[in-house]
């Protein structure tokens, strides 16, 4: 019996996807295997395993009264702001209400105002993020358009009757 190490999926770390959101826009969205997507993920979610270590949040002795009338950040807030920081970098056809028509340049903070109206905006953008990643997209389409490559052997289909050499007979 013996091991198989399979080839993990190549990472793409620094691509990106235009994905339309709305008809007449779109966003640029990146690689959730960016080095500063995940390194501000891992410190969210350090973050959040800090506040629930000291609210004992899981375990038996956890007590709603026994939480000290402190605001801690929602994580919805946390990923959406990561989201509108280092996933979604740009987009096209958006614009503000103050100035209707007149397309608004990408910030973070505006991007967090149009997670908050439009929510399928993250998920979009962390669904197209895991794409861009792995490029599963990419690779089937490459796929789907290349042949198989042909065998060393004959087509299939019925055999051929080999002919014994003469030399090889046995008397």
């Amino acid at each position: 019996m013996g091991i198989t190490i399979n080839k993990k999926p190549e990472l793409d770390i620094d691509g990106s996807r235009w994905v339309e959101i709305a008809k007449g826009a779109k966003i640029l969205v990146g690689s959730i295997a960016s080095p500063m997507y995940k390194s501000h993920q891992a410190l969210i979610k350090r973050h959040l395993a800090a506040i629930d270590q000291q609210t004992q949040v899981g375990t038996k002795a956890f007590n709603l009264a026994d939480i000290p009338n402190a605001e801690f950040e929602a994580d919805d807030d946390l990923f959406i702001d990561l989201a509108a920081r280092h996933l979604i970098l740009d987009w096209e056809g958006v614009d503000v209400a103050e100035k209707p028509g007149v397309p608004a340049k990408y910030s973070p903070e505006l991007c967090v105002q149009l997670i908050r109206q439009m929510p399928q905006v993250y998920f979009i953008a962390v669904q197209t993020g895991l794409d861009v990643a792995v490029r599963a997209e990419e690779k089937a389409k490459e796929t789907a358009g290349k042949h198989l490559p042909r065998t060393a052997g004959a087509a299939s289909g019925r055999a051929r009757q080999t002919k014994k050499s003469v030399g090889s007979m046995s008397a």
